[in-house]
């Protein structure tokens, strides 16, 4: 299933099941996922979010509240993911955004289409859309496709960011 994942996409799903194994949850859940995410710091996912004027810290600070009332297990054996998580990297996977590679944003954009989650419902309470986030990927995806000068910046951020230049 993660063959098509990017590094940093990988490098997310390994710290949320190290979340999971480091609390003693017997799987891995979309809020371990999200916190994954949040951990990682640096991917497109976190772009997004802080473009949606949303701040990771405060998100994770609600995540961490879910992970720690989550019940711990006595067990010791590598968590499994959860149904929750394997629809949500399923629907990570049919992003129409980037169709051949799976990147943080699409996590992120799988996390928004799974309404069930805990990690749904704390995004959506920041404030966080499918709709908006797939637009902010959208703009990302569109301005890497033009050549970077000064008169293409400003076209950018005035028509599609509404930022004055």
């Amino acid at each position: 299933m993660l063959e098509r994942f990017t590094s940093r996409a990988r490098r997310v799903v390994v710290l949320a099941t190290e979340e999971a194994r480091n609390r003693g949850h017997e799987s891995v859940g979309p809020a371990h996922l999200l916190m994954g995410i949040l951990r990682d710091g640096d991917g497109m996912a976190v772009k997004v979010l802080e473009r949606l004027h949303v701040q990771p810290e405060a998100l994770r600070a609600a995540v961490e509240g879910l992970l720690r009332e989550a019940p711990g297990s006595s067990r010791r054996s590598e968590p499994d993911f959860s149904p929750q998580l394997r629809a949500v990297l399923q629907a990570a996977l049919e992003s129409p955004l980037h169709p051949h590679v799976v990147g943080t944003e699409n996590l992120l954009l799988g996390l928004l289409a799974c309404e069930g989650s805990e990690a749904y419902r704390v995004l959506r309470a920041a404030g966080v859309e499918f709709d908006g986030a797939r637009g902010v990927i959208s703009l990302f995806y569109d301005s890497m496709a033009v050549p970077i000068t000064s008169e293409n910046i400003r076209f950018i951020a005035t028509s599609k960011w509404r930022v004055q230049m």
